[in-house]
């Protein structure tokens, strides 16, 4: 069983924003043994910190020039990283004050030999007029010049709660834990509290630090989550008989004599479907083709719950696992069967030719998103 701090609520949101350039939002609930239960699969995009860099580079190439930036980088790597790192520093902070950003003196002289021009005179000019000034090295930002470069982020966090909010499953929720490098924003943090006003939010010291914590935690514990949610459908590659009037008829083929429908998707377990760890589903079939002793037993992935095809926009490849079958006489076609197994974060697709009885097997992570093959633009 979880420690008693982690049983104080029986449900809430877990919203993970990183200084980096994501974030995920889920919702946990204390499970019937004890342990947590995934409620909603983890969801996210690009609503991390690095948006707020991006608002200030862009700053940087209106009153410095464009290129000027990746001059600066090239020559002085070194000024270029103690820049960002205050900035970094200043995002925390970042709420109803002016903020002080120190300007690397390499920096002042390029954009004063690339305006003709000192900086201060350059913001007289600009947009920027009266908002931001130049004094003593630092840039001196008002608070409404300063939150500007939140924007994006703002929007994106909040949007991503309030999507997460209207699920049905988040009528009994009161709680939405904050955490990730991202979460200690003093501005993130307001601007969250003062749209979401009936929830309370539990951000813990060192947010960024809770986030490994949690990880090398859960390394001792993987079964801390009992139970989760499928992000993608999973299924594999079929040719069952054709249906006139519902499949296309582009997809018909004809078989030892009977008309079959080709690049079925069969599901083995949809999006949305609730796993538990050692969840195993076979798949049987008999192998209507195979070509030179050998048969490629494919795993698909999709977005999507009710996927058709599998050469379908949302449907990619995710593996394939070659069976050898040997050239020998049978009376019926050889048959496979291919098995889906579910851990704790690991999905493990074996085939088996029945009549050898030696399984080969393969392992995918259910939760690395950058590990699944990219869409197909074309399809």
């Amino acid at each position: 069983m979880l420690p008693i701090y982690f049983l104080l609520f029986l449900k809430y949101v877990i919203l993970q924003i990183y200084l980096g350039g994501t974030g995920d939002i889920t919702v946990h609930k204390q499970a019937d043994d004890g342990f947590l239960e995934e409620v909603i699969p983890a969801t996210g995009g690009p609503i991390g910190g690095t948006t707020v860099d991006r608002a200030f580079e862009i700053f940087l190439e209106t009153i410095g020039g464009n290129g000027i930036l990746q001059t600066f980088k090239q020559a002085f790597m070194e000024d270029y990283l103690i820049l960002f790192t205050e900035f970094e520093a200043k995002k925390r902070d970042g709420g109803d004050l002016k903020v002080r950003v120190t300007l690397p003196l390499k920096l002042e002289r390029l954009i004063t030999k690339n305006c003709k021009k000192p900086i201060a005179k350059i913001l007289e000019e600009s947009k920027y007029k009266g908002d931001v000034t130049y004094k003593q090295k630092k840039l001196i930002f008002e608070p409404s010049v300063f939150k500007s470069f939140f924007s994006e982020a703002r929007e994106g966090v909040i949007k991503c709660v309030e999507d997460i909010l209207k699920d049905d499953s988040c009528v009994d929720i009161s709680d939405i834990i904050m955490v990730g490098g991202f979460s200690e924003s003093n501005y993130i943090q307001k601007s969250l509290r003062e749209k979401f006003q009936s929830y309370r939010f539990l951000i813990p010291d060192q947010s960024g630090l809770a986030v490994l914590t949690g990880a090398v935690y859960f390394g001792h514990i993987p079964h801390a989550i009992s139970k989760r949610v499928c992000r993608y459908t999973y299924g594999v590659q079929i040719c069952r008989k054709f249906m006139p009037g519902k499949d296309p008829e582009s997809r018909k083929i004809k078989i030892g004599g009977v008309d079959r429908c080709m690049g079925v998707l069969h599901p083995i377990i949809r999006r949305g479907d609730r796993i538990e760890a050692g969840l195993e589903r076979p798949h049987a079939f008999q192998t209507l083709q195979h070509k030179e002793g050998k048969f490629n037993c494919g795993i698909y992935v999709s977005d999507k719950r009710d996927t058709k095809f599998v050469d379908d926009k949302d449907c990619r490849l995710l593996g394939t696992l070659t069976v050898e079958i040997p050239n020998t006489r049978r009376d019926h076609p050889p048959e496979i069967v291919e098995t889906f197994i579910f851990g704790e974060t690991e999905l493990t697709f074996r085939a088996e030719l029945l009549e050898s009885g030696q399984p080969i097997e393969c392992s995918f992570d259910m939760l690395d998103n950058s590990k699944l093959p990219q869409k197909n633009p074309d399809k």
